[in-house]
């Protein structure tokens, strides 16, 4: 057996049309489909059916549930939900997921942009450190606006990478100009 990578990643929010606004406006992301367009009551899908096959709860149904084109990294799945839940300000101190990183050519260009679309943009752009320091590298976290954490990373020079490693780390194919 062979993993190939992340495909997606599925992400909760209040309101799909508006996170959707976000990942195209401001992430240039492409929506590929919807699954169950939000303004579409009668393609909802009940929890009832979908808890066995991902634990889903029986009393919540999906009102909205779009898939997004990200780059060439993993697609960004969004589901709004019915009862409604309140956005949640991530950070990474939380179990579980905590942030995705998407990785940018000019970092401060695109931390604009993000501002630009509504994200808060935390302290940065921030020189990288330990095995991913070098000429340029850098990261700089935003929050969305329905608070989900994105970090930005560019990292044009070489990784130093840990003695018996025996992979290198997957980069997204350099961005032709």
């Amino acid at each position: 057996m062979k993993f190939k990578g992340i495909e997606h990643i599925g992400i909760t929010v209040t309101d799909l049309k508006a996170a959707e606004t976000f990942f195209v406006n401001a992430l240039g992301a492409s929506v590929l489909y919807r699954i169950v367009p939000p303004d579409e009551p009668a393609k909802a899908v009940d929890g009832q059916s979908m808890h066995p096959l991902n634990g889903f709860p029986v009393d919540m149904r999906v009102v909205g549930l779009a898939m997004l084109r990200l780059g060439n990294g993993a697609n960004v799945e969004l589901f709004q939900l019915d009862p409604g839940v309140n956005d949640q300000q991530t950070n990474i101190c939380q179990p579980g997921i905590n942030h995705f990183s998407i990785y940018v050519d000019d970092i401060k260009e695109a931390g604009e942009a993000l501002r630009a679309h509504g994200a808060e943009m935390l302290e940065g752009p921030s020189d990288s450190f330990a095995q991913e320091e070098g000429a340029g590298n850098q990261t700089w976290f935003c929050r969305t606006p329905f608070g989900v954490l994105i970090e930005q990373i560019t990292l044009p020079s070489p990784l130093h990478y840990d003695e018996g490693a025996t992979a290198e780390r997957w980069l997204p194919q350099a961005t032709v100009r």
